[in-house]
């Protein structure tokens, strides 16, 4: 698919012109030293206007920039090349002229990627997800034109709304050392800063840092991509089988007591976070992962999922869970710095102790991420109409009251939940985050599986420019993806995105949301299939094999929608059992048919017959 830029001339006219007729004059200048960032961002920027233009632009490491050069650097780099026309620092970036001259500078290394991949967006190319094996090469939109040329009529400059844009490996059922990596490579593309991947997920020894560590570590390093490790896990560093299965039987004390009053040795139980020795035990361990692991840049500190908290008088006696997670947080805090480590400390607000400690403080320095597991998606999370979603921005609001120090919201704009279902929200999404900003909050994250990216590419890819800037164009970002995407076809697109942004968060099988009557469930239905029908005769006019592939599977995410209704359809028409089950089916037959597309992810709350249990319906 080509995307033609436009040709023009330099600064003074407004315009700076790269190529003409697949030929450049500029040569890309970098400091004498680049770091990675830098070498890396030169190294892109040469590749992709080969890509584009056919002309090879050589890079060139110190000297002073030329009457054609492309400036390359990290703002503290450019020494005596000048001063930039604006202030720039961290994550903030800008791109500008001095005559001729085209300076693409970053506050930081991942800032001056940011730069560079901007320029390249307005030259034409579109990142639009990384690269998966299952987009075939369609992850990314690179225009053919041999003349090349940037409009700068005045300095292009660029600072993030949120300064904290995560996403999250978490569940990990679909991830692996190569899709990671690819997930690295799109993230500054998106403009994201920061991947957080378990120590060791449920204690499986599946989903954990260690595994991908080797390869993807100098990956997200080199894109100065911060590495957040940890998650749900008090127990990776204080568990009843340490000491060769000895640390039970030799500190009973330590260990939680259950709502018999016994001490226990299972993980869901929160160890006795009153007893200092047990404290000190868990800090000193957590002290070693991290000394022998300097790339993590900031650890989660959770305790375990579906937390039971010590039931024994002392652990009482020290409050709320939340009151005795921010008292423990600061012990360890104490433990680390005494320690030498400097690693940023997060938690989450979520569970039992989603609510504002009531007499302890969180340390200063804490990351908070607040999680509204429960948001009902029919409404707004700042709809006082949904009880749920009041009772959260009540706790939000209260933790913001005590605690000065940054917290980012634990999204679930993509959730393991929906069981791969295209709830897309693009606008809900920054709704909520305008909403959000009031607090105000400073990050935003979410899951990304590469799984069902494809499902879920939309609500990623405008995620991605909103943490950037709430207040961004939501119809212009979702015109511009589509039409990279679908091309001819993205008008039909664009309106299917509409409908189903309307239809799968109230009629289809989603946490929070009310089942609906058969006749509601229908109509909806009736809409879905009206967008099917109207892509399919858009598709029909498209040659390009790979845009025909990507409406195909765009298809299969509505079918997926529209035979999740026929099951809320029969469980509100009341229909036997044997037909619900039958509907049912039918969904786990399509999962599993296209397990390998990208579109749908395979783990156990999506096969049958355990997916009858997420339907309500008994086995």
């Amino acid at each position: 698919m080509a995307i033609l830029a436009i040709c023009a001339c330099r600064l003074q006219a407004g315009n700076i012109e790269i190529v003409d007729n697949g030929k450049s004059g500029y040569v890309i200048l970098t400091p004498a030293n680049p770091s990675a960032s830098e070498s890396l961002a030169a190294d892109d920027l040469a590749k992709y206007i080969e890509m584009i233009s056919g002309a090879k632009l050589s890079i060139q490491g110190g000297g002073k920039p030329g009457a054609k050069s492309l400036v390359v650097a990290e703002v503290g780099h450019l020494g005596d090349w000048g001063k930039t026309p604006v202030s720039i620092s961290g994550d903030g970036y800008s791109i500008f002229a001095d005559g001729e001259t085209l300076y693409v500078v970053g506050g930081r290394g991942r800032s001056t990627l940011y730069a560079v991949y901007d320029l390249l967006d307005r030259l034409g190319c579109r990142f639009l997800a990384p690269d998966s094996n299952h987009y075939q090469g369609t992850n990314e939109i690179v225009p053919k034109t041999t003349c090349l040329s940037l409009d700068l009529s005045s300095p292009i400059v660029e600072k993030p709304v949120l300064a904290i844009r995560k996403q999250y490996v978490e569940e990990g059922h679909s991830h692996n050392a190569e899709n990671l990596i690819q997930m690295a490579e799109w993230m500054p593309k998106a403009r994201f800063n920061t991947l957080v991947i378990p120590t060791n997920y449920q204690g499986g020894d599946k989903v954990k840092w260690d595994n991908w560590r080797a390869k993807v570590g100098p990956e997200l390093q080199k894109r100065d991509i911060i590495i957040e490790v940890g998650g749900h896990g008090y127990q990776n560093f204080l568990n009843a089988e340490m000491e060769q299965g000895k640390l039970f039987d030799q500190h009973p004390e330590w260990f939680g007591v259950d709502d018999t009053g016994a001490r226990t040795r299972s993980h869901n139980r929160v160890f006795c976070t009153s007893n200092p020795d047990a404290a000190k035990y868990l800090a000193a361990n957590l002290i070693a992962y991290l000394n022998d692991r300097p790339e993590i840049r900031i650890f989660d500190f959770w305790p375990p999922d579906g937390a039971k908290w010590c039931e024994c008088p002392k652990c009482k006696a020290l409050g709320t869970p939340s009151n005795r997670q921010a008292i423990l947080i600061s012990q360890v805090k104490e433990q680390t710095t005494k320690a030498g480590v400097n690693t940023r400390l997060e938690t989450i607000a979520y569970a039992a102790a989603v609510t504002p400690p009531e007499s302890a403080k969180y340390i200063p320095d804490l990351l908070l991420d607040f999680c509204p597991i429960g948001q009902c998606f029919e409404v707004q999370i700042n709809d006082p109409s949904d009880a749920k979603n009041a009772d959260y921005v009540k706790q939000l609001t209260g933790l913001r009251k005590g605690f000065d120090g940054d917290i980012s919201i634990y999204s679930y704009y993509r959730k393991y939940a929906w069981k791969s279902l295209p709830n897309l929200i693009p606008h809900y999404m920054q709704n909520d985050l305008k909403f959000y900003l009031t607090i105000p909050t400073q990050g935003i994250s979410s899951y990304a599986e590469p799984g069902d990216w494809f499902a879920y590419e939309l609500n990623h890819y405008v995620l991605g420019n909103l943490a950037w800037n709430p207040s961004a164009d939501v119809d212009a970002l979702i015109s511009k993806f589509a039409e990279a995407r679908y091309g001819s076809a993205s008008k039909a697109a664009i309106h299917a995105y509409g409908v189903l942004e309307d239809v799968v968060r109230h009629y289809c099988c989603i946490p929070g949301t009310t089942l609906k009557t058969a006749d509601e469930i229908a109509n909806a239905q009736a809409k879905l299939r009206a967008e099917v029908d109207s892509t399919k005769a858009a598709q029909s006019g498209v040659t390009d094999a790979g845009v025909r592939r990507n409406i195909d599977r765009f298809l299969l995410t509505i079918e997926y929608a529209l035979r999740d209704m026929e099951v809320q359809k029969a469980k509100a028409s009341k229909l036997p059992d044997a037909e619900i089950k039958a509907r049912i089916k039918s969904v786990a037959d399509l999962l599993v048919e296209h397990a390998n597309d990208g579109v749908f992810i395979m783990h156990t709350r999506v096969e049958f017959p355990r997916i009858m249990k997420t339907y309500g319906v008994a086995e």
